[in-house]
């Protein structure tokens, strides 16, 4: 089991660290806090008060002033765009235990993810999430990049550094991906800002069956079909049926084209991206595991990636653009 602490590198109770941020932002009546689970570098818990709830993330202890910075203006932004999102009620920080915690407050949203819900997305919330995605891809992001290192077209790097936990079978497979990738001409990819982990656990379906997208936290400009790849390889893979799978992802592909036409090198380059996607997932989760912190979280993750991977072939990419 982790201790999320660790992530803030402070040993006070949650209750503690919850009353001075809720002092800090005026929130009265606190009654109780409960740390979220799910979700990996930040510390995210969640707030009730007498009157509401709310969503707070503080910010690992690894990130920069700057990069807490850059982080807000992913959030800023994404308040800015036509699409559903938690709004910010506070951006600040409290100094506890000589360490000086950033943080931001969310409105709570009631409601539960598709990972909690353990559904899949319907064809009409499907294009629901589309519809949002395609939003996020239109908007201007202006702020520095992020380094993400579950971020695709960050795979070679990660490799080098972490090949070194996988076996063998894993291994070749994987420096043939990066060798492919290091091949890419992304400058030929379409950039925009992307959301870049638009997963079960990221879109929230509330009470009155709306459709949120959380968490902007790792927000880049980056090849718009990141956004599909990762959504598709998640969001709407079937781990019981290939067929379903690739009816979902196709439908995905269908319905942003109605927003935004695919160009050829980018229907290219998709399943090379949708390996990297499980690649990048098997490599980190296996190196999580030499942490001893392997958590049910990082093993469903890892059988995503590896029933990803099983998927992939020429019969299911013919299939999805109709070859």
């Amino acid at each position: 089991m982790e201790n999320f602490f660790e992530r803030i590198d402070v040993n006070s109770s949650l209750n503690e660290i919850a009353q001075m941020i809720c002092s800090k932002c005026g929130i009265d009546d606190y009654i109780s806090s409960q740390i979220v689970e799910v979700g990996y570098e930040d510390f995210n818990f969640i707030i009730e008060t007498k009157n509401k709830k709310y969503f707070v993330k503080i910010f690992h202890k690894c990130r920069t002033s700057q990069n807490c910075s850059n982080c807000m203006d992913r959030i800023n932004l994404s308040n800015k765009i036509d699409i559903n999102t938690p709004k910010t009620i506070c951006f600040d920080s409290i100094k506890i235990e000589d360490k000086n915690l950033k943080f931001v407050i969310f409105e709570y949203i009631n409601g539960k993810s598709f990972l909690d819900l353990e559904e899949m997305p319907n064809e009409t919330e499907i294009k629901e999430i589309i519809r949002q995605m395609a939003n996020i891809h239109r908007a201007e992001l202006k702020s520095d990049f992020i380094y993400d290192i579950w971020t695709i077209t960050n795979f070679t790097k990660e490799f080098e550094t972490k090949g070194k936990y996988l076996d063998q079978q894993y291994y070749e497979k994987f420096k043939e991906l990066s060798d492919k990738l290091k091949k890419v001409d992304l400058k030929k990819l379409p950039h925009s800002f992307v959301h870049g982990d638009i997963i079960s656990s990221n879109v929230i379906k509330d009470n009155n069956n709306k459709l949120w997208i959380i968490d902007f936290a790792v927000s880049n400009y980056l090849p718009r079909i990141i956004d599909l790849v990762v959504t598709g390889d998640n969001l709407c893979l079937d781990p019981n049926s290939k067929e379903n799978t690739i009816k979902n992802f196709k439908s995905i592909i269908n319905e942003y084209e109605k927003y935004n036409k695919l160009v050829d090198y980018e229907k290219e380059i998709i399943p090379l991206f949708f390996d990297l996607e499980n690649a990048m997932g098997i490599l980190q989760i296996n190196s999580i595991k030499q942490s001893g912190e392997y958590s049910k979280e990082d093993e469903y993750w890892l059988k995503v990636s590896e029933q990803g991977l099983k998927y992939s072939d020429s019969q299911f990419w013919s299939e999805i653009f109709d070859k």
